[in-house]
């Protein structure tokens, strides 16, 4: 499992599963509250993925809030992410359409 956040956005590149995101362009801002939390970011571009923390380098297509302990528990399968959308754990604004393909990118 992940030790924090940060060692969870770093092993993202190993989960990426490039053929589902060809085509696909996105940058996902997550803002993340609680013990660990803070900004951090994704892109995809036609099957490559960037990740940073911070600040995006342009403006989110979508932006994820949760807690950081709730993603970390989505991104290790403890916690489905439909239930924490619907439960209120997790919040998104703009662009929905792109945090459902960051499930399938992800194979979740």
């Amino acid at each position: 499992m992940f030790t924090s956040i940060t060692d969870m956005f770093e092993k993202l590149q190993e989960r990426f599963n490039p053929d589902k995101a060809r085509g696909d362009k996105a940058l996902i801002a997550f803002e993340l509250g609680g013990e660990g939390g803070g900004s951090f970011w994704l892109q995809v571009n036609d099957g490559a993925l960037n990740v940073g923390e911070g600040t995006p380098p342009s403006e989110a297509d979508a932006i994820l809030r949760a807690e950081a302990a709730d993603l970390m528990k989505i991104m290790g399968g403890e916690l489905n992410p439909m239930m924490a959308f619907m439960s209120g754990k997790v919040k998104v604004e703009r662009n929905m359409g792109m945090v459902m393909k960051l499930m399938g990118w992800f194979g979740m």
